[in-house]
């Protein structure tokens, strides 16, 4: 792994993990869906959903809960899952160049399939549900060899 600046490791102290107790799916739609309404992503009932309009296809990361009330809207789709979501909490942006590139690495180099999801102010990682226990070992591990240790009073 290259070198990772002072910056990156600045960021990388101050990050704390959270994980959605909830299982998450990857549906993929096709582009010609009916409109999804936007009941279904109400503030209330939605923790965490993210949908991607492109060219050819719709892909949704939603709850594998809400997944079953809604799959009988559509006629055709592609489900993958179970995923587990584990949020990567900074006190700042996370506009970093190489912050979730070096926690996706470590995961990578034990094997372990990862789905990167960034906003300006938020960063995510959907693992597989079975190596969730494994990832959230080994990213916590990574982002500890990063904290400030506090020197022991003499």
């Amino acid at each position: 792994m290259p070198a990772i600046s002072t910056e990156l490791r600045v960021l990388l102290n101050e990050t704390d993990l959270f994980v959605f107790p909830e299982d998450f799916v990857v549906v993929y739609l096709p582009q010609n869906i009916k409109a999804i309404s936007g009941e279904w992503f109400r503030y209330e009932a939605t923790r965490f959903a993210v949908v991607i309009r492109e060219s050819k296809a719709i892909t949704m990361i939603i709850s594998r809960r809400k997944w079953l009330r809604m799959q009988n809207i559509f006629e055709q789709y592609e489900v993958n899952g179970p995923w587990k979501v584990i949020s990567l909490k900074v006190k700042q942006f996370p506009v970093i160049a190489g912050y979730l590139a070096a926690i996706e690495s470590a995961l990578k180099d034990s094997k372990i399939k990862v789905i990167p999801v960034s906003t300006l102010k938020s960063n995510h990682i959907l693992v597989p549900k079975s190596d969730l226990p494994r990832a959230v070992r080994l990213v916590r591990e990574f982002v500890e060899s990063y904290k400030k240790k506090k020197k022991p009073k003499a």
